[in-house]
């Protein structure tokens, strides 16, 4: 796989009108993407993230006082609140565990099954996971939250399996985010 090109995974063409869930680790850059991708597009663009702050406060401030079992229902049940009201083509960025919960709890069923009312786009730097990591977690402790080093390390590769596996659509790049939406654009656009 050349690195310095968008490559594009069609496991299911995109159907026209379906929501499109930005899925991922964190620090791949499903933020990023999803503003550029809809800017292009000309569709509305929700991020998961950013309602819960907004919602619930900082993240990780809500988490340190209520859990992360806590924080994984209550953003669970926010984003079907989000999206039970989408009535168009929307860009949806999940946060970075969105499908990251452990196999056969309800959580792990519900999050598959909000993504599957839509159109599962997956986000990667690269299918090595020795080269994705680093780019990753360098990128997550540039955010300035006092993350720690080894803690991204374990998650982006405790995720990284999960989330190669998932979607409709997988996306590997380390192209600039406007190249990025480019190539997806075209990709959806060339399925339909």
């Amino acid at each position: 796989m050349d690195p310095d090109r968008t490559q594009i995974d069609v496991r299911r063409p995109w159907q026209g009108q379906e929501l499109i869930f930005l899925l991922g680790p964190g620090g791949v850059g499903k933020s990023t993407l999803g503003r550029e991708l809809a800017k292009r597009l000309s569709w509305p663009h929700i991020d998961l993230d950013l309602e819960f702050c907004e919602s619930f406060g900082e993240i990780g401030g809500f988490i340190g006082t209520h859990g992360y079992e806590r924080y994984r229902a209550e953003n669970l049940d926010l984003a079907f609140s989000l999206t039970a009201s989408i009535d168009r083509p929307t860009l949806f960025v999940t946060s970075s565990g969105f499908l990251a919960a452990r196999a056969g709890t309800r959580d792990y069923a519900q999050a598959r099954q909000l993504v599957s009312t839509g159109y599962g786009l997956v986000l990667l730097p690269s299918l090595d996971i020795e080269i994705a990591t680093p780019l990753v977690v360098a990128r997550q402790l540039s955010r300035g939250f006092g993350l720690e080093r080894a803690t991204e390390d374990r998650k982006f590769r405790e995720r990284f399996d999960i989330y190669r596996r998932e979607g409709d659509v997988l996306v590997v790049s380390m192209e600039p985010p406007d190249q990025i939406a480019s190539a997806v654009e075209q990709a959806i656009h060339q399925k339909t």
